[in-house]
This record gives C-alpha cells, structure tokens and sequence, in this order.
C-alpha cells in the first residue's frame, strides 16, 4: 500500500489541523507492513514556525515539495498527478482539497461549526463556500474521518450521504504534555510575569471560543470574591487572576473590550501567543484551566492541560465531555453565572484541584497518536479493499 498524505496544511496558518497532520505523520509509520510507503506534499513557501519537517524525514516518511496552494479554486478542481501507482490511497487532513481525483481518497473533516452556528463565519460568501466545499469532499471521499462521536453526528446530519463512510478517530496530545517540574514552572510564570495562582485559557480567540461570556464569568468571579472575602475557603487567598493566552486574530477584540466595560481589566491578563516549548508549564502552573467553546469538533487545548495535570472546568457543548470525562466540571457555556459557579468551585477546594489533577492525568492517557494512527491505517486498507 503507499499512502499520500496532504501535509500542505502543516503551517502557522492551521494550528490546529497542522498539529493533526503532524503527529499523524509522525505515528505512521511505526504502523506500515513491508511493502508500504508514507508520503508527504509539503507546501515549500509556508510559513511554519512550530513543525520539523526533518524529523519525518528521519522516521522514513517521503517529502515531496508541491507548490500548489490551497486556496486557490481553480486547483480544486483539477485532476492533480500525484501517482501511476494502483495501490494507493491519498489523506487530505483539511476539507479544502482536490475533488477529480483518479485514486481512492480520505477526508478528516475536523469539525462543521458554521453549519450549526451559521453567523461564526465572516460573511454570506464564506458560509456559502465552507459548505460547498465541505459537500465536495464529502461526495468524492471515499471515506470520512471524524475526530469525535459529535463531529460524526453533525456529519450525518448535514450530509445524511456520508452514513456508513465516517470512522470516529480521537486525537490526542503531543508527548511534550506533561506535569511539568518546578523549575521549569518558575522559569515560564517569570517570563510572562504571572503570579503563583491563577487560571487560564489557552485557545484563539475566535468567536465560538466564547471569550466574551467568559469575561461576564470573570466579573462574577471577581464581585463574589469580594463579597465573600470573610469566608473560610476564600479568606486569605487573592482576587483570582485570569490569563488569557493564545493565537490572537486582529478582527476580534470583543474579550479586550468586555473586560474594559466590566472594570475587571486588572484581573485579566493577556499575555497573547505562546511557544509550544512553553504551554506545558503554564498548564501545569495554573490553578485552573477553563474552556467555554460553544463548539469543538475535538478539543486539543482541554486535553492538553489535562495531560499535565491541570484541573478543568470546561463547557458541556459538542465534543467537549467525551474529551473531559470524569475529570472535569462542566458548565453551560451560555450562562456565566455557571461558568463562574464551576471556576470558583475549584479554585476554593484545594482537595477538589488535587482530585481533578490526577483525574485529568488518567483521562489524558486513554487518548492516543498510536492508537489513532492504527485505526487510520485501518481505514486506508478499508477502502482499498
């Protein structure tokens, strides 16, 4: 069997689907029979800070350079010449992908936000080509791969063609999430200048993540930690500190400016992008990590600071609690009296923070790239049988 994967999408500007595509790439090929290749189309001239793409080479998979962008329609609709071989089968890990195509094909469709939540997309036209194009790869894939039992669901709701063509594989988090050591903790909170405790979102601040509702939370937070300040689990701790960190898109400042209407500004701190060298100390630092999306087709922010340890509260929308399990609160995330009942929750119980820690450790570990990797390796045999 020789595979083809699309690793065009391993860029800065698909954080998400890049880390997917990666370590996907990466897991293959300790799950090749004799006989099978592993091949990667890289995209030359994109930007991509976070991935090396030396070290596939390393593990035995094939780069091919392919010059071709993504978002170029004209290119979708062309037949690409990728190879003479009949024995293979091509990965596209991004709905945006060739639709002529001579050999079988698989398509991850990581999630259908703009079909449940409609006004998330920027304008008529981007709705309208996101779901052209999501039908396209849905009727010329010769299988589907959902990243969650509610993806696949939105899926077949949607696209009521694709029963029996869509695989639930899970994700997971990269190995360098961990509990981190301490020296390393203090090393991170000294670069941003964060103080001992505090609690964190980590994610984009696009407009499913919610921040705005999360900045109504805070406020909350904040009010009852005053007027509560005489009480035994709050007395003597500070007023809790948000950070607020992550990719940050110029067209959406709702959070900055809720959190300036709200008088909470020194409360909320946002510290922007952070390296991937050091997200596994802020998780392992925060007192709290908290995640109010309204929609995630998987969820890797959660499930990272899970895998280090920290203690979640986390919205109980779309894929969110197969994530979580049992080692999280969950909240409505339409309702920021909620989200800040949960956050206090655990910021005041020192033995609930030390319960979740280890729950979210345990929780973590039933995700894995290898077991991902062989239940792609399934499918791929799948469709070519």
């Amino acid at each position: 069997m020789d595979i083809i994967i699309d690793g065009r999408v391993i860029q800065d500007h698909f954080p998400g689907i890049a880390r997917y595509t990666y370590n996907l790439l990466a897991t293959l090929p300790g799950c090749l029979q004799p006989g099978d290749t592993l091949q990667a189309l890289r995209l030359p001239a994109a930007p991509n800070v976070r991935y090396n793409w030396s070290d596939l080479c390393e593990r035995g998979v094939l780069v091919q350079d392919y010059p071709t962008g993504i978002f170029k329609a004209a290119n979708l609709l062309r037949q690409p010449q990728l190879s003479d071989k009949g024995n293979t089968v091509i990965h596209f890990p991004y709905y945006m992908r060739p639709y002529r195509m001579r050999q079988p094909s698989v398509t991850t469709i990581h999630d259908l936000i703009t079909f449940v939540y409609p006004q998330m997309a920027p304008n008529a036209l981007a709705r309208l080509s996101i779901r052209l194009f999501n039908a396209l790869a849905v009727r010329t894939s010769r299988a589907i791969i959902a990243v969650s039992r509610s993806a696949a669901q939105d899926l077949e709701r949607c696209f009521p063609a694709a029963r029996g063509r869509i695989a639930v594989i899970y994700e997971a988090a990269d190995a360098i999430f961990a509990p981190q050591p301490r020296d390393r903790i203090e090393q991170v909170l000294e670069k941003y200048k964060l103080p001992p405790q505090f609690a964190l979102f980590l994610a984009s601040n696009k407009p499913h993540k919610n921040l705005a509702r999360l900045m109504d939370a805070w406020q909350i937070m904040v009010r009852d930690w005053k007027l509560r300040a005489g009480a035994p689990a709050i007395a003597g701790l500070q007023s809790p500190a948000l950070v607020v960190a992550g990719h940050r898109d110029p067209r959406y400042t709702e959070a900055e400016r809720r959190a300036q209407e709200l008088g909470i500004e020194a409360n909320v701190k946002f510290i922007g992008a952070v390296s991937n060298e050091d997200m596994p100390a802020l998780y392992s630092a925060c007192s709290l990590f908290v995640f109010p999306s309204l929609y995630e087709g998987f969820g890797l922010p959660p499930l990272e600071a899970m895998a280090c340890g920290a203690p979640l509260a986390c919205s109980k929308a779309s894929s969110l609690p197969e994530v979580a399990g049992n080692a999280a609160l969950l909240f409505d995330p339409l309702r920021p009296d909620d989200i800040a009942a949960a956050c206090r929750r655990i910021l005041t119980d020192t033995a609930l923070q030390s319960d979740l820690r280890r729950r979210s450790v345990a929780q973590a570990a039933c995700f894995s790239w290898s077991a991902a990797a062989r239940s792609t390796i399934d499918v791929y045999r799948s469709i070519l049988r």
